[in-house]
């Protein structure tokens, strides 16, 4: 029994030692903390303006008389033949009139010579005439022909001085503002009304050059129209080579789309548009996650990746590039754009 019982004992202690070795030892997680690459901070702004016609024109006479009559009045569009007034014309009528007359006569003396230039070549051809008298002849015949062609030339110049008579505009435009009455007295170069290209809207703006480059950046403007409740798109159409000395911006001009432009009800100047925009932070500001920010006696810290830390500002919480955590805009004069920063370990 004593054997056997040891021999018992001897047995079950090999088993636990073999069946220990294999017995699964919790293993120690050794994971590197996440890192991030800091980014500049951005700031969205509201540019705000209203609605302009795409282009004004002022309307002049081009002759001087007595305004008879007006065709379009304010807010009227242009029509197709483009007239807006007429000035008196009957005084270049009547001198058409008797420049049509002149020019009949020197039909019929310049055929006459002709005739006669020839019944002459014939009788100095039989030596019946002298060669003289021919030269003479030749020569009224031109000249006839020379007075005809004068005539013709001053018929093209009244016809387009009539013309001048009717004070036209571009079809299409609409007269934003009418300065003239029918039966009055008109100068040569008076601005008798103005009108404006309502076909296309632009909405002119003072920018700073950071503004500018932002919009620069964009193939197609984000832009809404609160009176309207509409959302729309434009595009950057005219940008000023100068600047104002006073605000130090820069004018530019907005053109709003058509898409935009026809889901407007109201086609015309004064409708505020409202463009937001992101801009550098004027801080000079960087965006962190917040939990990448440590706090310790007031003062808050970074830490790069190589394990340094460095001192930074809250500037205060800012939104990020994605809503699943919070983030800070933060400043420092040690950092710079596209630093690698790490995560805390958890305390």
């Amino acid at each position: 029994m004593p054997a056997i019982f040891l021999s018992l004992c001897y047995v079950l202690l090999l088993c636990q030692s073999v069946y220990g070795q294999h017995t699964p030892q919790p293993a120690r997680q050794q994971t590197s903390p996440d890192i991030f690459t800091i980014q500049p901070a951005l700031q969205q702004i509201l540019l705000s303006g209203f609605t302009r016609a795409r282009a004004t024109l002022p309307i002049a006479p081009e002759v001087t008389g007595r305004c008879l009559k007006i065709s379009v009045d304010t807010g009227e569009t242009i029509a197709d033949n483009g007239v807006f007034a007429r000035i008196d014309s009957t005084l270049v009528v009547l001198q058409l009139k008797g420049n049509n007359v002149a020019i009949r006569t020197g039909k019929r003396t310049l055929s006459y010579d002709r005739q006669q230039v020839q019944r002459y070549q014939q009788l100095v051809s039989t030596k019946s005439s002298s060669k003289a008298r021919l030269d003479e002849l030749e020569l009224k015949r031109d000249l006839s022909a020379f007075s005809l062609e004068q005539l013709r030339l001053k018929r093209e110049h009244l016809q387009e001085l009539l013309d001048r008579h009717t004070v036209k505009a571009p079809p299409g435009w609409v007269i934003i503002e009418r300065r003239v009455e029918p039966g009055q007295w008109v100068q040569t170069g008076t601005i008798l009304a103005r009108a404006g290209d309502y076909r296309s809207l632009v909405v002119p703006l003072a920018v700073t050059p950071a503004e500018l480059h932002t919009l620069q950046q964009q193939a197609t403007i984000a832009l809404h129209l609160p009176e309207e409740n509409l959302d729309g798109h434009g595009n950057l159409y005219h940008v000023s080579p100068g600047f104002d000395p006073l605000t130090r911006k820069i004018n530019i001009e907005i053109l709003l789309d058509q898409k935009t432009y026809h889901r407007l009800s109201l086609k015309q100047g004064g409708i505020r548009v409202e463009i937001p925009i992101l801009v550098p932070d004027p801080m000079h500001g960087f965006l962190v996650p917040t939990t990448a920010v440590t706090e310790r006696y007031e003062e808050h810290w970074l830490t790069r990746k190589n394990g340094s830390r460095i001192q930074v500002i809250v500037l205060g919480p800012a939104t990020g590039p994605d809503d699943s955590q919070q983030w800070l805009r933060i400043t420092s004069p040690e950092i710079k754009n596209g630093d690698i920063f790490q995560f805390p370990p958890a305390p």
